[in-house]
């Protein structure tokens, strides 16, 4: 093995072990636990009903951007790692007697090197999504911000003393929250209009209308216009949500799709299900554990709130 790899991973290995034994860690760790327990209690009292995660399927999300295929040959079948479970919770939702739902998930995307040092990006997080059939926008974004008051108020509650460390003037409580148009702020503050200003923003905020994946809903009255919505973090911390409107009319689907280069192959079942049974109306979103933890504790990188790293692009010994 040659020398500046032995010294490569005995610094990685370092690294990694002053992590584990951080108290910081303890500290994130704890509020991760307070913010998963808080909301697991909050969509209990909304009448959300918990679907367990899935981690493999032959359908996930495409997303938006390039990552690392992360899948595998089952049963004659190529079974994708979860990136969500966006289409599963549409699916779910053709049973009447289910109005709502969340799940607590583990989600998968293998990000190039280029998102390593982006302070907000892993390649293996934990997401809580939730989705509503016959719901739209205004309702998700009005529950979020419900959401983060009372996970605020639970993480207040249970950990005071590392909510006492982290941020001295204590967790805010947030009224309604700012809307913004993507337009609008680039047309502002040009290229790095998201982050320029969730860095000057003091409370949280909702941007709307992003050209995104085929499942988010394109306006009937304004096409080019997407009824999407990302809630951003202040203090420079950025998106901490994603959620729309979802497209769910057989013909507007394959549209999308072909604008966007999709698979038709590969949806091809999902395709079959909104042909000939229809897909219902519905609207969610999914937040990140982890950078909700990182804004609360004020973490840096994002990278220091899991104790084993999960940089993207990067190695990593455990």
């Amino acid at each position: 093995m040659q020398a500046d790899l032995v010294e490569e991973i005995a610094v990685s290995l370092e690294a990694t072990l002053a992590q584990l034994q951080s108290p910081s860690t303890v500290d994130v760790l704890q509020v991760q636990q307070a913010i998963v327990r808080a909301a697991h209690q909050f969509m209990f009292e909304r009448g959300l009903v918990q679907l367990m995660p899935l981690m493999l399927s032959p359908i996930t999300d495409p997303l938006n951007h390039g990552v690392v295929d992360a899948a595998i040959s089952y049963a004659g079948s190529r079974w994708s790692l979860t990136k969500s479970m966006i289409f599963h919770k549409q699916l779910a939702l053709l049973n009447p007697a289910l109005e709502a739902l969340y799940i607590v998930s583990p989600n998968v995307r293998l990000e190039f090197a280029d998102r390593a040092f982006t302070g907000r990006h892993l390649f293996e997080f934990t997401q809580i999504d939730f989705e509503f059939r016959n719901k739209d926008g205004a309702f998700v974004r009005s529950f979020m911000e419900d959401l983060i008051n009372y996970v605020f108020a639970a993480v207040k509650r249970d950990v005071p003393e590392v909510v006492a460390k982290y941020r001295p003037q204590s967790l805010p409580e947030f009224g309604k929250l700012d809307v913004y148009r993507t337009e609008e702020l680039e047309a502002q503050y040009g290229p790095d209009f998201e982050h320029l200003k969730s860095r000057e923003a003091t409370a949280p905020f909702w941007l709307l209308n992003h050209r995104r994946e085929f499942y988010d809903k394109e306006d009937p009255a304004q096409p080019g216009t997407y009824l999407n919505y990302d809630l951003i973090w202040p203090e420079g911390f950025g998106e901490g949500l994603s959620g729309a409107e979802r497209e769910n009319e057989y013909h507007q689907i394959l549209k999308r799709m072909g604008e966007t280069g999709a698979d038709k192959e590969a949806f091809q079942h999902y395709l079959q299900v909104a042909k000939q049974q229809g897909l219902p109306y519905s609207a969610g979103a999914g937040f990140g554990v982890e950078r909700m933890a990182r804004f609360i504790c004020r973490i840096k990188d994002i990278n220091d709130v899991t104790p084993f790293s999960r940089r993207p692009g990067m190695p990593a010994l455990f």
